[in-house]
């Protein structure tokens, strides 16, 4: 119950059908299924599908997981503790019994989600980076929840996606199920450190550049001022922003350039940032920007496109 569920929630390799999903992960948590209560915790988190938000409940979901031997519950405990080492030994077995409760008594949510502060380093486009944004160990997670997932990038052209020769890269998109808790409080942190909501932001994703690969300057901006574009034809809001957070920085290459300003820049580890697309409410023809090619080593962004209103499309 608890994997058909997940899948019927995700709508891969299955129908997209929340409100059964639901059903079947919420009944099989009530039968004390691990992954199911791991589940449980993201779908509480988020508050959708019926299913009320509340974010103890989500934590007293997880440690009910934890306990239960849920990977997926401990490894989302272990990084939401402040104590995250003595966590990862735990997740690797031999916790004491009731170790994950008392693990998740000592969270603080409030804390976890604000972020550090942001400089600004151009007024036109208007650019901020931000320092550790996440903890090694959180971008590690992310890229372990997308290793195997990733497919050829496409690029958008206001009507259809479609591959691109200026687009080399691969990428995976986060289900809310795949993102989990973190994912939910990781978005909630760019939502207090950009000013804009959670609703306006497009699913996650993380892209992948192996050695060779990068990709041509480029406009994130979607709409074209005329044409409506979206699952149902009629969605004529454009993206406002790009958050763009490094997940590794072993790697050569790859710099991030704004070439119609000459600015440059190449996070560590967890560093983000984030510019804007658009100015006065129209197209900024200066947020013009590409990757260089990587020479060595591969990397990992995760990529949070932010629009300027509810994202419907």
């Amino acid at each position: 119950m608890a994997a058909r569920g997940a899948r019927l929630l995700i709508g891969r390799d299955a129908p997209h059908d929340p409100a059964e999903g639901v059903g079947l992960v919420s009944r099989a948590a009530e039968n004390g299924d691990p992954d199911a209560l791991s589940v449980m915790a993201t779908l509480s988190g988020a508050g959708v599908w019926g299913v009320h938000q509340d974010w103890q409940a989500a934590l007293d979901y997880l440690a009910a997981g934890a306990e239960g031997g849920s990977v997926e519950a401990r490894s989302q405990l272990a990084l939401l503790t402040p104590d995250s080492d003595l966590a990862f030994r735990a997740s690797q077995g031999g916790a004491p019994p009731g170790f994950w409760k008392r693990l998740r008594d000592g969270i603080d949510l409030e804390r976890w989600v604000v972020p550090p502060p942001p400089t600004q380093v151009c007024d036109w486009p208007k650019i901020w980076t931000v320092e550790r944004l996440a903890s090694p160990k959180l971008c590690a997670w992310l890229v372990d929840r997308a290793r195997g997932k990733f497919t050829p990038s496409m690029m958008f052209t206001g009507r259809k996606a479609v591959f691109h020769a200026t687009r080399t890269c691969s990428d995976f998109a986060f289900s809310l199920v795949e993102g989990g808790v973190i994912m939910l409080l990781l978005r909630t942190r760019v939502s207090i450190l950009t000013g804009q909501a959670t609703g306006q932001m497009e699913p996650p994703q993380i892209f992948h550049y192996a050695t060779g690969q990068g990709i041509d300057a480029h406009y994130d901006s979607l709409y074209d001022g005329e044409t409506a574009y979206g699952r149902d034809g009629n969605y004529r809001g454009d993206r406002l922003a790009t958050l763009l957070m490094y997940l590794n920085d072993d790697y050569d290459g790859g710099v991030l350039e704004f070439v119609k300003v000459g600015y440059r820049y190449r996070g560590r580890t967890g560093d983000a940032i984030f510019f804007a697309s658009l100015r006065g409410g129209k197209f900024d023809e200066k947020a013009f920007h590409g990757a260089t090619t990587v020479t060595r080593g591969e990397k990992f962004i995760l990529s949070q496109w932010i629009h300027d209103r509810p994202f419907a499309a």
